[in-house]
Formats: C-alpha cells, structure tokens, sequence
C-alpha cells in the first residue's frame, strides 16, 4: 500500500539482504539484530534473546493525494529486543522497540508465529500469522488528525490511541533452482483493527484491508 491504511498500491523494485554470523549475529532486511542469549534445551529446540534495530519508512504528504495537509512522518529508527523459539520446522518470535530517531517516536510490539514445510523435492513453503500493538505516539503520529490537520486536509478530528493495531497472515514459496538460486513469491495480508481501523484516513479514503505481495530471486553464499 502507498501508507499504512491505503486502498492504493505501489510496484517497487527493492533489494532483501539476509545474513547470519553463527546464529550470534543476523542481517533480515531492514533488521539487525544480536542473539546474546542462546539457549538450546533439546536438538529439535533453540531460543535466543538479544537487541535490535531496524528503521521505519518515512511518510511524505506527497506520496498520495489522501495524505495532503497531514505532513510527513520523518523515517524512524526503532531500537529493542527480540525474543525467537523455534521447535523443528515452527517458530515463535517477539520484538518490542522504541523508534529513537525522531520519526514515529512511539513504541511498537509485534508477535509472530508459523511453520516451515515441504511441498515436493525442491519445493518448499511457510505459513505464518502476526500481530502488532502500538503505543499513542505511534497512533498519533500515523492515524491522527489534529485541529491544523483537519483545516489543511479536509478529514474530522480524530485522538488514535494506543492498542492493537493490526493483525494478519503471509504464505510463501521457495523453489530452489539450484544449490546457490532460488525463486521465492510470498503473498501477505493485514487488517487494520481498533483506533487505526476508525481512522477518517483509513475509513474515508483507504481501507481496513491491507495486502501485500513479492517475487524475489535469490543467491545463497
């Protein structure tokens, strides 16, 4: 979607690292994180628990039409911690972080879980389900609509507070061409729920319904 509450989307190519340094640090796009934490009780078990950073897209009044009069949301970078349980081909993780760089400036907890599985010799997928809560700054600064923003663009008042913001569920597929290629497609949906769902930007001009979707080829090194 063009901004998070939007019934318009928007096609871009964009590159994905993904890299681990033995399973103590990791690279997952815009995510980077330390395991200082590794616990593994059993062979089919491993926990690890450490901090995180990633950053947040920024949000340019100019990036749709909907969105004028309510100004930019500066780009964030959020720092916490991470908590991840994998059993076997399934997985539980837990990030909670704080943007610290003057975008957002809101706290943001998300949970996510799903399952890794086989389709045929070279085929394989994932399924998963997540959800997020944030706080009043990060309602506020996305969902709200204050006196001067209601002038400038048209839309009610509106005070967004902190709770549940969205939930939803992916699928994907990986089909390795070869030892080193692969050739991923993941498809992906959210709905937006509580204070977010009953934004005027979202219930006026975007929608509850969010999706998602990519095609990536990768090389593994």
């Amino acid at each position: 979607p063009d901004y998070e509450g939007s019934d318009e989307y928007e096609v871009m190519p964009f590159p994905f690292v993904a890299l681990s340094y033995r399973d103590l640090l990791y690279i997952r796009g815009p995510e980077i994180g330390v395991n200082i934490i590794r616990l593994k009780p059993s062979e089919d078990l491993k926990i690890n628990l450490g901090p995180v950073a990633r950053y947040h897209r920024d949000r340019s009044e100019d990036r749709n039409t909907d969105l004028r009069g309510l100004g930019d949301v500066d780009m964030g970078t959020e720092a916490g911690g991470a908590l991840a349980v994998e059993y076997r081909k399934a997985w539980v993780r837990v990030t909670v972080a704080q943007d610290v760089a003057g975008g957002h400036e809101g706290l943001v907890a998300e949970g996510e879980a799903g399952i890794r599985f086989d389709l045929a010799d070279r085929l394989g997928a994932s399924v998963s389900a997540r959800t997020s809560w944030a706080s009043d700054d990060y309602m506020a600064a996305y969902f709200s609509v204050s006196p001067a923003q209601s002038a400038a663009s048209g839309l009610r008042l509106y005070q967004a507070g902190s709770g549940i913001k969205d939930a939803g569920a992916a699928l994907g597929l990986n089909y390795r061409i070869g030892d080193r290629w692969m050739l991923s497609a993941i498809g992906g949906y959210t709905r937006l729920l509580g204070d977010a769902a009953d934004a005027p930007l979202v219930k006026d001009r975007g929608s509850v319904d969010q999706w998602q979707g990519g095609l990536f080829l990768a090389y593994r090194f």
